[in-house]
């Protein structure tokens, strides 16, 4: 009997071994496949929410989340990777009693939907999460709107299913832009709206394919819900919520540093006040010009040195140009550096007129700053240079 030990014990083993590593198993008849949908968070990797597959079979102890949002903070170039558009994301297999417990830590609801489906097509879905787990192959390139922690779980869905389903995008309003779908998720956070808004370039204001939708887990969430199989089955068998009464989150209640278009229209105003004050002009101008060529800069790196899809073709730098560094050579009061800022005080001042017939939706906090930037020039070649004539004269 002893020699028969070892067997008895891997048999024993197995599901704890297999639940370890990459290599697919037979499932059981009572396993089951689930999408797990998060809701926002508090940190910004975690405004839009996130979405995980989860595998339970009960008959094998095996019980795991397969999480496509997941990145490691200590690879190397990690911020220069992020901002090139990079940074390698990886799915990531973990315990979903751990997963469940993190998300309800940082109060975090979930709602989980089981997939309606037969053996052949959860094994076929299993057998392609765990091939995506081998260490060859669970890395991928993030790009925000598609590639993602959703779009890919969307996409493995679908080729479980041989592309034989049909995503139900009906329920979700027709006719927004990309831009626009995450406009409810910044309501409290008007200052990241901000940002957003002027890192984003063109690409962001296509209009959405009912596909598209899927790149936010709440659409994914919502569609995955109202499809319908081509038998008839619904792709959702039952949902369920945790905790089930989900967490209330305190109602944003903004302040006056809160709007954003308040304090550029406050520091456009200030710039333009410091025109007459040659004290304070010395000290608005060199932060200002600073500050809005440091922007161009960064909108340029992210336009022509990055891989992401969605920070191209930036028309926000027709107002901040990185060229705006060039204020500090301005002090040599040379012909060149007056006629630059007067084609820029020219390039500004069409941009404010064109603002909302340019093929990019620009953010309506940035447009006090650009008509600083078309008075600015105007301003110091002619305005001045006809005071200083009239008090020679």
């Amino acid at each position: 009997m002893p020699r028969f030990r070892p067997i008895l014990l891997i048999l024993f083993a197995w599901p704890f071994l297999a639940s370890g590593q990459s290599s697919a198993f037979p499932l059981s008849d009572s396993a089951f496949v689930s999408l797990v949908t998060v809701a926002p968070g508090e940190e910004l990797y975690s405004t839009f929410g996130h979405s995980a597959l989860r595998v339970k079979d009960p008959a094998r102890s095996f019980d795991r989340c397969y999480n496509y949002g997941t990145f490691d903070f200590d690879q190397p170039n990690f911020y220069l990777n992020f901002c090139r558009g990079k940074l390698l994301y990886y799915l990531n297999l973990e315990r979903h009693r751990d997963f469940e417990y993190g998300n309800l830590l940082d109060h975090r609801a979930m709602q989980e939907q089981i997939l309606n489906l037969d053996p052949a097509e959860k094994q076929r879905l299993f057998d392609l999460l765990q091939e995506n787990a081998l260490p060859q192959n669970r890395e991928y390139k993030y790009d925000f709107f598609y590639d993602n922690c959703a779009t890919r779980i969307r996409d493995i869905v679908e080729k479980a299913l041989l592309y034989q389903v049909f995503f139900d995008s009906t329920s979700i309003e027709r006719g927004q832009t990309m831009r626009q779908l995450l406009r409810p998720y910044l309501a409290d956070k008007p200052w990241t709206q901000f940002g957003i808004d002027l890192v984003l370039g063109q690409a962001a204001d296509r209009v959405a394919q009912p596909k598209d939708f899927m790149f936010l887990p709440d659409h994914l969430h919502t569609i995955f819900g109202a499809t319908r199989l081509p038998d008839g089955r619904g792709l959702v068998l039952r949902e369920t919520r945790v905790p089930p009464q989900g967490f209330q989150r305190e109602a944003f209640k903004p302040g006056w540093l809160d709007h954003p278009l308040l304090i550029t229209t406050i520091l456009a105003l200030l710039g333009l006040f410091s025109l007459s004050k040659p004290r304070l002009e010395r000290i608005f101008d060199p932060i200002f010009w600073f500050v809005l060529g440091t922007l161009g800069l960064v909108m340029l790196l992210l336009w022509v040195a990055t891989d992401h899809s969605a920070t191209k073709t930036n028309w926000n730098i027709l107002w901040a140009l990185p060229t705006h560094l060039l204020y500090f050579w301005r002090r040599t009061k040379s012909e060149f550096v007056e006629n630059y800022f007067t084609g820029v005080s020219i390039l500004a001042a069409l941009t404010v007129v064109f603002w909302f017939v340019i093929p990019q939706e620009l953010p309506i906090a940035a447009l006090p700053i650009a008509v600083l930037v078309a008075v600015q020039g105007t301003w110091r070649r002619y305005w001045r240079k006809e005071k200083k004539e009239e008090d020679e004269a």
